[in-house]
């Protein structure tokens, strides 16, 4: 079971989550120190090349997985070739079971959700900016649960 924001650049973690002085270049790479998955939005992953896929693996440790949103298309082979190992499979029609939270950090609420995805879900947490304290939430009690 993977806990995972949708995308990682939001100017709104600006000075609540990343440093004010972070380079947003290496917005992923915070990120990644503390979450082990992000959704890669589909125009965000339409766009890439196989050279910025390279860099966001570069950008992050070995146990970080890379989803991709979809809404059916299938992401090019060369893009997912490029993720290599840290592909963690597509969210959308056809993909990993998904529930998408755009509550906030309700520890009740999401031990719920939790427990009702199976093994191989997805926790997406949504919103503008998606909620740190309900990934943090999430996280912990994925843990505390052993999932």
């Amino acid at each position: 079971m993977l806990i995972a924001a949708l995308g990682w650049d939001h100017d709104g973690w600006s000075g609540t989550f990343y440093p004010d002085d972070l380079p947003p270049d290496w917005r992923l790479a915070y990120y990644a120190n503390e979450f082990a998955a992000v959704v890669v939005p589909a125009a965000v992953w339409r766009r890439a090349d196989t050279a910025l896929a390279a860099q966001w693996v570069a950008d992050t440790a070995a146990g970080f997985r890379f989803l991709l949103e979809t809404s059916g298309e299938a992401p090019s082979s060369a893009l997912v070739q490029a993720l290599g190992g840290r592909f963690g499979g597509v969210v959308g029609p056809g993909g990993l079971p998904v529930l998408r939270w755009e509550g906030g950090a309700d520890a009740r609420a999401l031990r719920a959700a939790i427990a009702a995805l199976p093994d191989a879900g997805v926790l997406l947490v949504t919103g503008a900016p998606p909620s740190l304290q309900a990934l943090r939430a999430a996280q912990t009690i994925t843990q505390l649960l052993g999932r």
